[in-house]
């Protein structure tokens, strides 16, 4: 088994819980990152050699991070949108008759409504 590089024992050991022997043993385990070690979940690290009170821990950290990560992505603010300019369709052009504007518009119930509306405006 090859030695795991720096860079990998230092992402795991930024799990808490996770110490230098326990990163090596993840590590030779095939998990490289917070992401491999919450794919495994609790079933993966015991199988890796962790006890199963560290591997609870573990995951739980893990699955902690990752909703406090998405809660931060949900509270950012989102971008700016682009300012609206009022609308240039003229009200031939937009469907609605005269006798139309300002009022309340519904959407007909039924075919039979529909055609009741049509004879109407006859």
């Amino acid at each position: 088994m090859a030695k795991p590089s720096k860079k990998v024992i230092d992402a795991l050991t930024a799990i808490p819980g996770v110490g230098e022997a326990t990163a090596k043993k993840l590590a030779g385990a095939g998990m490289k990152s917070k992401a491999d070690v919450a794919k495994a979940g609790i079933k993966g690290l015991k199988a890796a050699g962790i006890s199963a009170g560290t591997a609870t821990k573990i995951a739980k950290a893990v699955a902690s991070s990752a909703i406090s990560k998405a809660k931060k992505k949900i509270t950012e603010k989102p971008a700016k949108k682009a300012p609206s300019s009022k609308s240039t369709i003229s009200d031939t052009e937009s469907g609605v008759r005269g006798d139309q504007i300002g009022k309340k518009l519904s959407a007909p119930k039924s075919v039979k409504d529909m055609m009741k509306r049509i004879r109407r405006s006859d």
